[in-house]
């Protein structure tokens, strides 16, 4: 996602280190190993601007460790070795959890007991990178074998029930406990056009539990800036300018079935998908399908945007002249219209301009343009 409430950034606010090590006193403790006697740790407080430094204390010669200073508030939190060594904690006031971990890396080897939200959090962050790092090995074996149907077929398939999967974990956690600042940081990894209800429950919940959060308010501006177009509703009308620099506007093609198709060369996915796009065209142009392509070409590290985008759509063979883009990116004025916060991103639209449904992909477009033609 383009945004999300804890991008933050870091200000220095450090504290002077706690020296009482009594375990009795402790609020936060635990063990980590491999790292030396002496060594600083913090307990860092996120709060949706910045981060701020609440604690600090220093690990013995035994591993040990034991934060003092009490928890003020619910809310995020973190355990800071080094800015690239951390763990993300949900903590209340009357929590007093113990972490474990290896100092070499405690993102990944850490335990907690003592915080139900922050094993949430970690059963989240464990899903979520699993499917990562499969993701990840599929793309390096889809390169390894770009010249060959059949891996294309098998990764196609492997990506989708692997993300299906981890999608119906996460949403499972999220209707388990709505109102949870886990499930408010769950759901802001759904794409908002497609889990519009998703996103209605968790502001809902939290607006019961926890109205005046920090956290909650800066969710709730965002869920009520979400332009939530649904199936029934009409598709805002925009124009931008096609390959040779003529208008296209969406309304000119009023009377056909179309396919908005938000993608850009640099999208691995979408790539993957448009030889999907090409057999549907293929199929049903001639009784009045068509696709219009928005580029979102223009990214500030791509050198020659426009080359880019022709050389997509010559390699992948997208053969519709409608094809359209300000080169602007994530800027495009299109983008903001319909509040595309990633790609690849569809809306199929009726012959009158009533969008029928959203991210028809594969077997599920095929079908759905079967029905109407």
């Amino acid at each position: 996602m383009k945004n999300s409430i804890l991008t933050l950034v870091i200000i220095s606010s450090l504290i002077a280190c706690n020296t009482d090590k009594n375990p009795e006193n402790s609020i936060i403790s635990g063990n980590i190993i491999n790292l030396p006697e002496g060594s600083t740790i913090y307990i860092d407080y996120l709060h949706p601007e910045q981060i701020i430094t609440k604690d600090s204390t220093t690990i013995d010669a035994d591993g040990n460790y034991y934060f003092q200073q009490p928890i003020e508030e619910h809310g995020y939190y973190r355990l800071r070795i080094n800015d690239q060594n951390f763990i993300n904690l949900v903590l209340d006031k009357n929590e007093k959890p113990i972490i474990n971990g290896d100092g070499s890396n405690i993102m990944d080897s850490y335990s907690i007991s003592g915080s139900i939200e922050s094993n949430r959090l970690r059963n989240f962050n464990i899903a979520y990178k699993k499917n990562a790092l499969f993701q990840d090995s599929l793309k390096r074996y889809y390169d390894a074998n770009r010249g060959d149907r059949s891996v294309f077929d098998q990764v196609q398939v492997a990506s989708f029930t692997s993300s299906n999967q981890t999608n119906d974990y996460l949403i499972k956690m999220i209707k388990d406990n709505p109102a949870s600042l886990v499930s408010m940081a769950i759901v802001q990894q759904f794409d908002p056009k497609n889990y519009g209800e998703l996103y209605t429950a968790v502001d809902e919940a939290l607006f019961k539990e926890m109205p005046n959060s920090i956290y909650y308010k800066k969710f709730h501006e965002r869920v009520e800036k979400i332009i939530n177009l649904t199936t029934g509703d009409p598709a805002p009308d925009f124009t931008l300018n096609d390959i040779a620099g003529n208008p296209i506007s969406l309304s000119s093609l009023k009377g056909k079935v179309v396919l908005l198709d938000f993608w850009a060369s640099w999208c691995r996915p979408c790539r993957i998908e448009n030889p999907n796009l090409v057999k549907a065209y293929k199929k049903y142009h001639a009784k009045g399908f068509e696709v219009l392509s928005v580029s979102l070409d223009g990214m500030p590290q791509q050198q020659k945007p426009k080359e880019d985008w022709l050389n997509a759509i010559e390699k992948d063979g997208l053969i519709w002249n409608t094809h359209i883009s300000d080169l602007k990116g994530w800027e495009s004025e299109a983008v903001g219209i319909y509040g595309v916060e990633s790609i690849p991103f569809t809306l199929l639209i009726d012959r009158e301009g009533i969008i029928l449904g959203k991210n028809l992909r594969g077997p599920q477009l095929e079908r759905k343009l079967a029905e109407i033609f």
